[in-house]
């Protein structure tokens, strides 16, 4: 086993700063880095402790870290998705990383997982320099069109973000749950439902809130647009029982990437790749993965 030696780190993203943490192999290195960070909503105590260990055990020192406006980051409005904020977060922890003395800046890795593993796509369709590879978890590849299966269309989509929209554009925020089964919600799916809840008892900097002005910025989002961009090697881990991010559209996404492309198929459901025996059987191919690209 390896000895783990982690680190608490606040660094410039924007007009804030964003909190991360820095798990690495002890000794000086340099090692291969990589940069995670989590879905939907979600803060990075969810599942950084879950993965991050089986990529120090190969040698490759990981940072965690919450998006602006999210968990333990800074940032205004709370709560306010903004993905093209969110590529720019992780860009910024890519840069902050390559800075660490220990971490080899042209040996980097980005992994995400679920509204990240999109983001993942974009980043690799316009990687900074020292990005070799990433890895993509049951990824939101397009956001419109997972909004039609879950509504049958976009104009109930678009009435819930017009419900805030004076309140937003004044300045006040306002919100909507990401799940609930009280009211309207962002993510109707059972399997999510049983996921927030859960997370939101363990996790107290997590938020079950988004501002309504996400919702337009999420739909406009659609990272498989950028497919035919991806070259650097990716891995993709798709779960047949998905009903959060329809594995069809992530397939689809896959068949148009030209670079080298690992995909994992998995029968099992969007939320069980966190949970035993998945987690570790991925998280270990992930991490060998990873050690195999990044040398």
């Amino acid at each position: 086993m390896v000895d783990i030696v982690k680190q608490e780190k606040m660094f410039p993203c924007g007009n804030a700063k964003c909190h991360g943490i820095i798990y690495k192999p002890a000794g000086e290195g340099p090692f291969p880095g990589l940069v995670m960070a989590m879905g939907f909503g979600m803060v990075k105590e969810a599942h950084a402790d879950d993965y991050a260990p089986f990529f120090v055990e190969k040698g490759i020192a990981v940072l965690a870290f919450d998006y602006r406006r999210f968990g333990r980051s800074e940032g205004e409005p709370r709560q306010a998705l903004y993905p093209e904020d969110q590529v720019a977060d992780y860009r910024c922890a890519i840069s902050f990383l390559k800075k660490q003395d220990f971490v080899d800046e042209e040996r980097l890795c980005v992994w995400g997982t679920s509204f990240s593993g999109g983001h993942v796509i974009t980043l690799l369709a316009f990687p900074p320099p020292g990005i070799r590879c990433g890895i993509a978890q049951v990824p939101n590849v397009y956001s419109y069109r997972t909004a039609l299966s879950y509504f049958g269309g976009l104009d109930p989509v678009m009435m819930l973000a017009e419900q805030g929209r004076e309140s937003c554009c004044s300045g006040r925020p306002a919100y909507i749950p990401i799940v609930s089964k009280d009211g309207p919600a962002v993510i109707l799916t059972e399997e999510a439902y049983n996921y927030y809840t859960m997370i939101a008892t363990k996790y107290p900097s997590f938020k079950n809130r988004v501002t309504l002005d996400s919702i337009d910025r999420v739909l406009a989002y659609n990272p498989g647009d950028y497919a035919h961009l991806v070259r650097k090697p990716l891995l993709m881990i798709i779960t047949t029982g998905d009903k959060t991010t329809p594995p069809d559209l992530a397939r689809e996404v896959a068949s148009r990437i030209p670079g080298e492309l690992s995909l994992e198929v998995f029968e099992a459901g969007h939320f069980d790749i966190y949970h035993e025996p998945l987690l570790s059987q991925i998280a270990k191919l992930e991490a060998s993965w990873a050690a195999e690209k990044l040398g």
